[in-house]
């Protein structure tokens, strides 16, 4: 029955639109494992209507714990936000943040087709290409526009590189703490001198946001973060 439902579904993500029904906030609750420790995650996605406009804020906190914590004090972070279009998320500001360290911050100006990465006081600018996606609205983007078929290639930028990355596009039925969900995989076909990794897992029942999410962070050490909970509430807080 799964498996029927998946196929259904696969019609409806090769023919999406920008989603009117979502939630005006949903939270995620994800449990980290892998070679960088344990931890959780908590994520928010926000949207709200601005100047005739529809915009997002996606907010995540990644806490340490055991051995981890110890060695790696403090928080992670990070924050996204920007416009909702017909081409899905444009990121106008991204900002990244390590315990007590200063925030490392990347804008995004559109109008001037350029990417301004600030860090430590300095400044660093180059060219801006049409549809890049910063590291946390890029497991977001695919509620907003159809979803290729096979494979697609864009641009997505951290606090410090932009590159051209090429991903395949695959199904998988995922066990997670909340049960077994039919997920889309996105899986980044790495160059031979490319170290980083990225699978991503999104949820065909829940308007494909992120249940799943493997990456390579600086240094080799790998991170495996599985959705534990989802929430969705209205803009007046309920459920």
């Amino acid at each position: 029955m799964r498996y029927l439902l998946l196929i259904v579904m696969l019609g409806w993500t090769a023919s999406a639109t920008l989603a009117d029904d979502l939630p005006a906030r949903i939270e995620i609750d994800y449990a980290l494992n892998g070679s960088i420790g344990k931890g959780k995650a908590h994520e928010t996605l926000a949207i709200q209507q601005e100047n005739n406009s529809r915009q997002y804020t996606i907010q995540s906190e990644i806490s340490a714990s055991g051995f981890l914590r110890l060695i790696k004090p403090g928080s992670i972070v990070r924050a996204s936000h920007g416009k909702i279009n017909q081409a899905g998320l444009q990121p106008m500001r991204f900002t990244d943040q390590r315990g007590k360290k200063g925030a490392r911050e990347v804008e995004f100006d559109w109008d001037e087709q350029r990417i301004i990465y600030r860090r430590k006081g300095k400044q660093m600018e180059t060219s801006l290409p049409a549809g890049t996606l910063d590291k946390l609205s890029l497991p977001y983007h695919f509620m907003f526009v159809p979803l290729p078929e096979a494979e697609f290639t864009l641009h997505e930028t951290d606090h410090r590189h932009l590159q051209s990355a090429r991903y395949r596009v695959s199904r998988e039925m995922l066990e997670t703490p909340m049960g077994t969900l039919a997920t889309i995989v996105l899986t980044k076909q790495q160059a031979a001198d490319d170290p980083f990794r990225k699978q991503i897992w999104l949820a065909i029942d829940h308007y494909l946001l992120p249940v799943r999410i493997v990456s390579t962070e600086k240094g080799g050490l790998e991170v495996d973060q599985i959705v534990t909970h989802i929430h969705y509430r209205d803009e007046d807080g309920g459920q």
